[in-house]
C-alpha cells in the first residue's frame, strides 16, 4: 500500500511540474553565450538572408561541448589511428558528450524525469522513440525544451544539406514542409534525409536491388542438422556455389528448396530436430529460438511474415477495404494461430524451458556455443562461426524466408512502397534551455556537416588517400586491403587495428557516435558504398543479402512505388487528427494495460496447451474492451481520411 501511495504522490508532483513547464514565464536561467563571434556572423547572415559559407562560418566558432542523447559504442576496442574524428571537429568545432537511455527503460518515463529535473540533454539525437514520437515531442514542446527551427535557418546554415537534397530532386522547402509538426505547422525536430531511392539513377543501381520491394523475416538454420532431415536441401556452401555460378543473381524459386512453407511445416521440422536428440559441447541442442528477445513487442518484429498477414502503415491495423476489414492484427485468426504455434512449441520443449526467463546475453552465449538449431535472423551467427572455425568444426548456417507468401494487393500497403520526402528516424531536437541563441548557427552547421555528401563518403570509405576512382568505379588501394575486407566482409584483424581508422565496418559492432551518431538512418548513407560498388564475387558473398534480394525482387514486379509529395493544409490537418487519436489510443488506452498484456501473452505462450483458448481470450479481451475497440475504430476512421487525402499527393515512380 505504501508503494502505491508513494507512486501516486510522485505522479502528482510530476504532472504539476510538467504543467508548470507548459506555460507562464520561464524561470530557468538561460545558457551563457558560447560564441559571441558567431552571433555577429549570424546577424550579418540574417541581413542578407542567403546561405552562409560553412567554411567561413566555422572560423568564427569557439570549440564547444554539447551533451547529446545518442547511443554509446558497446565495443571496448578503439581505433589505433582514428582519422575521422579530427575531421569532424575541424569542420564543426563541436565535441558531443554522448549520453544514452539505459537499456530496458521506458522512454516516456525517462523523458518525464529528465524534464522534471531539467536534465534533458542539449540535443536529442537518438535513433527513435522521442523526436519521432508525437506524444513525447509534445512533452518537450510544452516544457519549453524543444526549439522551433525555421525554414530560413535551414536555408542559411545548412547549405550542404540543400545540395544533397537537390541531388534527389527535393528542395529545402519540400523537405521542411514534409517534416513540420502537423498539429501546428512548425518544425521542432530536424529529420534525417529522404530515401535516395527517390532518384531513378539510384533505384536502377545495385543500391536499389537490395532495398526495393517488400520482403519479410527469416531464420538461420544449422546446415548440418538441416541435411540430416532434408538431405536434398542445399548446404550453405551449395547455396553459395549456386550464387557464384549465377553471378550473385538468384530467383526466389532457386532458394526455396526446403519444404517449410507454413507454421505446420515449421513445427514438424523443429519436432524432427528434437527427435534427433543432438548435443553440442555436452549440452543438448534446442530446436529453435525464434524471437529476437523475450518481449511482447518482439513477437511482432521478430517473425511477423510467419503469420501471412500484411500490416498497413497505420500500425497496428490490418486493412482490407474490399472486406470492410479494419482490425488490430492481434485480434486476427492468423495472429492467434501464430501464438498457438508458439504455445505448442514451448510445451513440446522446442524452444527450451528457459525461453521466457533467460537474459539476452544467456541466449546469445547458447547461440555462439551452437546450442540452437534454428535462430532468428537478428541473432549473432557470425560470432558462432568464428568460434567453431577455431574449434575445427565445419557446419554453417542457411538463411531461409519464413514465409515467402505471395502478395495480396487487396490488403492495404502489401503491394506498395512509399518514399516520403523526410525520414523521422534519428531526428534531432535542440533544447533551448541548454543552448543559447548564438549557438544555433554552430549547431546547425554541425548537423549540416553530418548531413553532407563529403561526410557520408568519409563514413563509407575513409579518407581520400585510401581509394581511387569515383562513383561505381571507386576501389580501395592495395595497401588498404584489410580495410576493404573489413568493409565488405566484416573481417577483423585480431592482431591489428580491428576498427580501421575509426571507420564502421559491415558488422556494425564498433561505432563512433561522434562520427556516426547523427547519421544512423539508412537513408543517410552514401549510395555508392563499398558493398554497392564492388562487383559480386565469391569473396564478398553475403547470404542474407542474396536471399532477401531474391525475395524482394520477386515481389517488386507486383508492386507500385510512390514518392510522397508535400501535402496541402487539409491533408496536414487530417494527419494531425490521425496522430492525435493514435496517441490517445497508445498512451492513454493501451499503455496503462501494458504490464497486464505482457503477463497475459507470456501466460498464453507458456501455459498448458489445453488452457490456450482461455488464456489467449484473457489477452484479447483487454484489446477488444469497449474503450480500446472504440479507440481502434477512431484510429481507422482518421487514418482512412488522411490516406485518401494523401493519395492526391503521391507521385508514381514505376
Amino acid at each position: 500500500m505504501t508503494r502505491k501511495i508513494l507512486a501516486f504522490t510522485l505522479a502528482i508532483v510530476l504532472a504539476t511540474a510538467l504543467a508548470a513547464c507548459s506555460g507562464g514565464e520561464e524561470e530557468t536561467t538561460k545558457p551563457e553565450s558560447a560564441n559571441p563571434g558567431a552571433a555577429k556572423t549570424a546577424d550579418n547572415a540574417s541581413a542578407t538572408a542567403g546561405p552562409v559559407d560553412p567554411d567561413e562560418l566555422v572560423k568564427s566558432f569557439n570549440e564547444i561541448h554539447l551533451e547529446v542523447l545518442s547511443q554509446l559504442s558497446s565495443n571496448p576496442r578503439k581505433p589505433v589511428e582514428d582519422r575521422l574524428t579530427p575531421i569532424w571537429r575541424e569542420k564543426t568545432k563541436v565535441i558531443p558528450d554522448i549520453v544514452e537511455i539505459p537499456a530496458g527503460t521506458d522512454y516516456k518515463s525517462w523523458l518525464q524525469m529528465q524534464i522534471l529535473a531539467n536534465t534533458v540533454p542539449a540535443v536529442i539525437a537518438n535513433q527513435n522513440g522521442i523526436a519521432d514520437d508525437p506524444d513525447n515531442l509534445a512533452m518537450l514542446k510544452n516544457a519549453g525544451m524543444a526549439r522551433e527551427i525555421t525554414l530560413d535557418e535551414l536555408k542559411r546554415y545548412m547549405p550542404r544539406t540543400a545540395e544533397r537534397l537537390a541531388d534527389l530532386g527535393v528542395t529545402m522547402e519540400q523537405w521542411y514542409q514534409a517534416s513540420v509538426d502537423p498539429s501546428d505547422g512548425k518544425l521542432w525536430a530536424i529529420p534525417s534525409l529522404p530515401s535516395p531511392l527517390l532518384k531513378e539513377e539510384y533505384r536502377n543501381s545495385p543500391y536499389g536491388d537490395s532495398r526495393l520491394g517488400n520482403g519479410g523475416y527469416g531464420v538461420w538454420i544449422r546446415d548440418d542438422i538441416l541435411k540430416k532431415i532434408y538431405p536434398d536441401a542445399m548446404s550453405a556452401a551449395e547455396l553459395k556455389a549456386l550464387a557464384v555460378a549465377n553471378k550473385g543473381k538468384l530467383k526466389l524459386e532457386q532458394i526455396l528448396d526446403i519444404p517449410i512453407h507454413n507454421l505446420d511445416d515449421l513445427y514438424d521440422f523443429l519436432k524432427k530436430i528434437q527427435d534427433l536428440n543432438l548435443a553440442e559441447n555436452g549440452h543438448p541442442i534446442i530446436p529453435a529460438h525464434l524471437q529476437y528477445e523475450n518481449s511482447r513487442g518482439a513477437l511482432y518484429w521478430s517473425l511477423f511474415s510467419a503469420t501471412g498477414l500484411h500490416l498497413s502503415q497505420a500500425y497496428p491495423l490490418i486493412i482490407n477495404e474490399s472486406k470492410n476489414m479494419y482490425v488490430d492484427y492481434q485480434l486476427t485468426p492468423e495472429w492467434k494461430n501464430y501464438i498457438s504455434f508458439m504455445n505448442k512449441g514451448f510445451n513440446q520443449g522446442l524452444f527450451g524451458q528457459e525461453f521466457y526467463i533467460q537474459k539476452n546475453e544467456q541466449r546469445d552465449a547458447k547461440i555462439i556455443n551452437g546450442e540452437y538449431a534454428v535462430v532468428n535472423m537478428w541473432h549473432p551467427i557470425s560470432a558462432n562461426l568464428d568460434k567453431i572455425r577455431k574449434e575445427g568444426k565445419t557446419y554453417d548456417w542457411r538463411y531461409y524466408p519464413i514465409f515467402a507468401n505471395e502478395l495480396d494487393p487487396s490488403y492495404q500497403d502489401s503491394a506498395t512502397q512509399y518514399f516520403p520526402l523526410t525520414t523521422k528516424w534519428n531526428s534531432k531536437v535542440i533544447n533551448p534551455k541548454k543552448v543559447s541563441e548564438d549557438m544555433i548557427p554552430q549547431i546547425l552547421n554541425w548537423i549540416d556537416w553530418n548531413y553532407s555528401t563529403e561526410a557520408a563518403i568519409l563514413r563509407a570509405w575513409g579518407t581520400p588517400d585510401m581509394y581511387t576512382g569515383e562513383g561505381m568505379n571507386r576501389r580501395y588501394k592495395p595497401e588498404y586491403k584489410k580495410v576493404e575486407e573489413y568493409k565488405l566482409l566484416g573481417k577483423q584483424d585480431p592482431t591489428g587495428d580491428g576498427w580501421y581508422y575509426g571507420i564502421q565496418g559491415q558488422d556494425n559492432t564498433m561505432t563512433n557516435p561522434e562520427v556516426y551518431g547523427l547519421a544512423m538512418a539508412d537513408e543517410m548513407g552514401y549510395v555508392y558504398s563499398p558493398s554497392v560498388v564492388y562487383p559480386f564475387s565469391e569473396s564478398n558473398y553475403d547470404q542474407a543479402t542474396i536471399v532477401n534480394t531474391a525475395w524482394q525482387q520477386h515481389n517488386l514486379g507486383k508492386m507500385t512505388l510512390y514518392a510522397e509529395l508535400p501535402v496541402d493544409d487539409a491533408t496536414l490537418q487530417a494527419k494531425a487528427e490521425y496522430e492525435a487519436v493514435t496517441n490517445e489510443l497508445n498512451h492513454n488506452l493501451i499503455a496503462p494495460q501494458n504490464d497486464m498484456l505482457d503477463n497475459l501473452i507470456v501466460k498464453a505462450i507458456t501455459g498448458p496447451v489445453d488452457k490456450f483458448e482461455s488464456n489467449y481470450k484473457q489477452y484479447t479481451d483487454i484489446l477488444s474492451s469497449p474503450a480500446i475497440a472504440s479507440g481502434i475504430a477512431k484510429q481507422a476512421e482518421a487514418w482512412m481520411k488522411y490516406h485518401k487525402l494523401r493519395a492526391n499527393f503521391l507521385k508514381k515512380l514505376n
